[in-house]
């Protein structure tokens, strides 16, 4: 019974889910969807060369389809007719426009090619600058969904450039063969457009569906990609723990709903295909068996019977790529789709001067342009900060959080979080550490300060990294890693010890310097000893004018160094003071002596 409500449940989860991601845009009309659409904006700032483009490719297809027409007047009126220069020039002219043909083909792919790639690149930069500015609304997405969105789904979006410049001129060339043909035979001309009909038919009817199926699929891709993505990054925490077994069933669940996703476009796919390829074949044998038979009763001669034939076979070869047209149209639309409504749930546009100001400031012309640091941000508004618990709090002020329970501290780090402040002034730092791939000097190179905004600054580029990590009782990385600064950290930081981790994150957090900085629970993985040197640190590096900091910790240490200490009991403050004057109340000795 409980297997077979389990989809059900994850349907409606996944209904839920999206139906929250279209509200991002419910309030918007169909001019500013159109204004925030993917693919009329990378379209918009390629229109020129595609312009040019859509013309060279356009030629390449008419002299496609001129061939069989010159090689039937070629055999009409000059082989039949025993006309040496006419066959000699026709076949000069005709070799001529062979290369012309391939000239036009060389003049628009490579280049087109080469569009394509730096949309791809510009569209993964512009949804990961949206995920990391400070100014975008969080989003309630698996991070694996959203790297999905911002690799596979950035790549196969310019994939318009492809059908702008083929599938377009191919249906204009089809379209004037077609008309070409009911003019040298009018009964050949309606077979012809009777097919094309019969197929512009299967397209609107097919079209929607595949783009249907195509969104479940990367959806599903998505889920998958999400569950990979945390089993990577906790495999660590899943060895220990010895459940290695059960992650891999819930992966495997997960990629085989995406494998039948994939398997399901793929028959929709098929059958589409299949039905114009079969259209295509009737149109070739009606129209063989029409021109022949015209062509035995001498109503035809046999140059345009060659002609006819020639021309057909073209039509069908196009008509056969222009079947894969739904599919290839459901899945760039479907990923244009995929980034239009993540950007939007973030509160951004594609079309945004800001988010391109922010794509083009991570080039490298960008950076090697910019000389100058930025100097330390100020406190917003008033230099002061104020929470249901925490009261006020003011400049240079640290406050100490000492929830009771685990419930004390969520309704604690939840209200923290949401604190009316830009969010590029306010750091949290998890109680989790997360490090990334990269040296040392990387780790901790957030907002170095500037020499100029710095006093007493020396001429040492690194001082303010020497800084951090003595703040931060993590000095001795300098001793022990063998490059120093230019040590390699691996991704979570796999080569060092835990406590090493948390000094090393809370060193990366006092070199970010913010304004508003949170610390959870900081000091958990050192020795006493240590943990003296990091309260002492932390009071000496956040004791200063324009910094707020706030500390959700039980260390007795990190407590005797804060300014006021409130005790969080069943969601309220039941008593603040200085640790000293709350260490006589029992309840708040028991948590802090624990």
């Amino acid at each position: 019974m409980g297997m077979s409500e389990a989809p059900v449940s994850t349907d409606n989860t996944r209904a839920k889910k999206r139906a929250k991601r279209h509200a991002a845009e419910a309030h918007l009309s169909k001019s500013e969807l159109r204004e925030r659409s993917v693919m009329r904006a990378i379209l918009r700032r390629n229109s020129r060369p595609l312009t040019w483009f859509m013309v060279l490719a356009m030629a390449n297809e008419a002299i496609n389809m001129f061939i069989p027409i010159g090689i039937g007047l070629v055999i009409d009126h000059g082989i039949f007719k025993a006309n040496l220069w006419l066959t000699v020039g026709g076949a000069a002219g005709l070799a001529t426009l062979l290369l012309l043909s391939n000239w036009c083909w060389a003049r628009f792919f490579e280049p087109i090619m080469e569009i394509r790639a730096r949309e791809q690149h510009k569209l993964r930069l512009a949804v990961t600058a949206a995920a990391l500015d400070p100014a975008s609304r969080q989003v309630d997405r698996p991070a694996g969904e959203i790297l999905s969105i911002a690799t596979s789904d950035a790549d196969r979006a310019p994939d318009i450039f492809d059908m702008m410049t083929w599938a377009v001129p191919a249906s204009i060339a089809v379209v004037g063969a077609g008309v070409w043909l009911a003019i040298m035979n009018p009964l050949v001309g309606l077979i012809v457009f009777a097919c094309l009909a019969l197929q512009v038919l299967v397209l609107r009817v097919v079209t929607p569906i595949l783009s249907e199926k195509y969104d479940n699929q990367q959806s599903r891709a998505a889920d998958a990609a999400a569950t990979a993505t945390d089993l990577v990054h906790g495999l660590r925490v899943l060895q220990g723990l010895g459940v290695q077994t059960r992650a891999r069933s819930t992966y495997r669940a997960r990629s085989r709903i995406a494998l039948d996703a994939a398997l399901t476009n793929a028959r929709f796919s098929g059958l589409s295909d299949g039905l114009m390829l079969f259209t295509s074949s009737i149109m070739i044998a009606a129209v063989v068996v029409t021109s022949g038979t015209l062509t035995l009763e001498g109503a035809m001669s046999v140059g345009v019977f060659i002609s006819i034939v020639g021309l057909v076979r073209n039509l069908s070869g196009m008509m056969s790529g222009l079947s894969g047209v739904p599919v290839w149209w459901a899945s760039f639309s479907t990923s244009a789709r995929r980034i239009r409504q993540l950007l939007s749930e973030m509160g951004r546009s594609i079309t945004e001067p800001a988010l391109n100001a922010l794509v083009e400031a991570g080039s490298p012309e960008a950076l090697s342009a910019s000389t100058e640091r930025t100097p330390h941000p100020r406190l917003p508004g008033l230099g002061e900060i104020s929470t249901p618990l925490l009261g006020t709090v003011r400049d240079s002020q640290i406050v100490a959080l000492v929830p009771e329970s685990a419930s004390d501290a969520r309704l604690a780090l939840s209200e923290l979080s949401s604190l009316d402040v830009p969010r590029e002034s306010l750091l949290i730092e998890p109680h989790a550490v997360d490090l990334f791939d990269g040296t040392l000097r990387e780790q901790l190179d957030t907002k170095r300060p500037s020499p100029a905004s710095t006093p007493g600054t020396t001429s040492d580029p690194d001082t303010w990294a020497h800084a951090a990590l003595e703040s931060a009782g993590a000095d001795d990385l300098l001793r022990i890693l063998p490059e120093g600064l230019d040590t390699r950290i691996l991704d979570r930081g796999a080569n060092l010890s835990g406590g090493q981790r948390q000094r090393l994150a809370l060193a990366r957090a006092l070199a970010a310097d913010v304004p508003v900085l949170v610390l959870n629970d900081p000091t958990t993985a050192v020795d006493a000893v240590t943990e003296h040197k990091i309260a002492q640190g932390v009071r000496e590096a956040r004791k200063v004018e324009d910094r707020i900091t706030v500390l959700l910790a039980k260390a007795p240490a990190l407590l005797d160094q804060a300014d006021r200490v409130l005790f969080v009991r069943g969601g309220e403050v039941s008593a603040e003071g200085t640790h000293h004057e709350l260490m006589h109340a029992e309840a708040y000795r028991k948590v802090v002596q624990r």
